[in-house]
């Protein structure tokens, strides 16, 4: 399949290394978020007249990045790729030769804290997918101030009486979209699988969560991410709270309207001059309208959508706590009260401990997180929840296996990274692809020669550990970990 028709026009892709499988880049799911429709939802994208080359990815979404000579420069983005406002395109990898194969549908959502991050990085490959007979979709979606920006006057010229939370409108626009067109590449819309890592894990998470994607997904992967709150300090703020701390004149303007006059250059300059100020919202929002209520509330009222669930993390993410030990004790006190906040700290040695507990922490937060999720499923027969761990020392640093590292691994691109990869790695990237394309499938993560993969549960708290060694395993008991799980189980 070369060239299909979607709604908007005919669209033309190129074959990638395996001949049969073709890449469409660059395809717009949205109208261009620019003048008078940045901060508004998406709207659809024009048509077009002839046959439009989809041969190259449309560019990333205005972002600071990572950061010069930084470790994830080097792992993930050694080259600086164009970057413009007009940035809501998909990219969809197929093995599809015809328009009614009905494929399953791998629908991925980047990471970057919210901030940075796009479809088409380096570590992101549909090829090996499209090999075992799954159809990828990456999206852009906007990012920081672009994506998340919130102010009264947005509000009040919304017909929802809600502002921000724009990211999550693009990736809910982007899976309508998906769930209207994919069959044209030969995909199903009733088989769509939603799926992110950090960042991207917690807007699956908001995925599953929002009414707005009512039977509109099947399953769902959250990687390093997700299930109840990994971390106190992510916890998305109310539309109230975002608003009363929300401070234009760290943009140098007084209303919305000079704002959307800044050219898109100067925008993110200025944004990026406020860094850390908090008074410019970076994450998504408890709006009433996309989010009406905390993930985690409503994940404990069984509101959010019943499918089979993929989730795990690192043995090494290696996010550490807060920058010191004070800052931390605050975090500790809102999130669980002064008495079980002591409890919890003397767990994690106090003050004495904390630069050896921050190492752990994202870790420790994650694992509990993805158990909870799990239990939580179980407890309210919504779905099996199958847990993983990471825990491969790539070769080449002592990194470890640091966040973001089984991207290589589940995308099956260790041919792009600089690493000096041995025969393991080479397995557990086979191991991962084939475990997370038959999920995909099925909803069961499964595959020829690969170790059975079994539910968590009560009665079985098995992970499945993903490193030099394959199988299922009860991880070593963390009294910090079983402490954060009852208290997320309200236990």
């Amino acid at each position: 399949m070369r060239e299909t028709k979607i709604e908007t026009g005919k669209v033309r892709g190129i074959s990638c290394g395996w001949p049969s499988i073709t890449v469409f880049y660059g395809i717009p799911y949205a109208a261009p978020p620019v003048g008078e429709l940045r901060w508004r939802p998406p709207r659809p994208a024009a048509s077009w007249e002839g046959v439009r080359d989809c041969v190259r990815p449309g560019p990333r979404c205005p972002q600071l990045g990572v950061g010069k000579g930084s470790f994830y420069e080097r792992e993930f983005y050694p080259v600086e790729e164009p970057m413009d406002e007009d940035c809501l395109y998909l990219n969809v990898w197929t093995s599809a030769q015809s328009a009614d194969e009905k494929l399953p549908v791998i629908f991925w959502v980047h990471g970057g804290a919210f901030m940075t991050g796009y479809g088409h990085s380096a570590h992101f490959d549909g090829e090996p997918f499209a090999r075992q007979g799954v159809i990828l979709v990456t999206i852009n979606y906007r990012l920081n101030i672009f994506g998340w920006m919130v102010h009264p006057e947005l509000s009040a010229e919304s017909d929802r009486h809600a502002s921000g939370n724009y990211g999550l409108l693009d990736q809910i626009f982007a899976l309508e979209w998906v769930r209207r067109n994919i069959a044209a590449f030969g995909g199903d819309p009733d088989n769509i699988t939603i799926a992110g890592q950090s960042a991207g894990a917690m807007c699956v998470q908001a995925l599953l969560t929002t009414p707005l994607t009512q039977g509109m997904v099947s399953k769902a992967i959250m990687q390093s991410g997700g299930g109840i709150t990994a971390a106190p300090d992510m916890r998305f703020p109310t539309l109230e709270e975002a608003e009363a701390r929300t401070d234009l004149s760290l943009l140098g303007v007084s209303s919305i309207a000079q704002a959307r006059a800044l050219p898109w250059q100067e925008l993110l300059q200025r944004w990026m001059a406020s860094m850390p100020s908090p008074g410019l919202l970076r994450t998504p929002v408890i709006d009433g309208w996309v989010l009406p209520d905390s993930l985690d509330n409503m994940a404990r009222a069984g509101n959010y959508r019943h499918v089979p669930c993929l989730i795990g993390c690192t043995a090494k993410e290696g996010i550490p706590a807060a920058p010191n030990y004070q800052l931390w004790k605050q975090q500790l006190d809102r999130e669980y009260g002064l008495g079980k906040a002591g409890e919890f700290d003397a767990l994690c040695g106090g003050a004495a401990g904390f630069k050896a507990y921050s190492k752990d922490h994202f870790t420790l937060h994650c694992r509990a997180a993805a158990e909870a999720w799990a239990l939580l499923l179980e407890k309210q027969k919504t779905g099996p929840a199958y847990v993983y761990c990471l825990d491969r020392q790539l070769p080449g640093d002592d990194m470890g296996s640091f966040h973001a590292a089984d991207l290589w691994y589940v995308f099956r691109t260790l041919h792009r990274s600089w690493r000096p990869w041995e025969k393991e790695d080479l397995w557990l990237a086979y191991a991962c692809n084939t475990y997370w394309a038959q999920f995909a499938k099925t909803g069961v993560p499964q595959g020829d020669r690969l170790p059975e993969w079994t539910p968590y549960t009560a009665a079985s708290p098995q992970t499945m550990e993903l490193g030099a060694e394959i199988g299922m395993t009860q991880l070593p008991p963390d009294l910090r970990a079983e402490f954060r799980k009852a208290f997320l189980l309200g236990e």
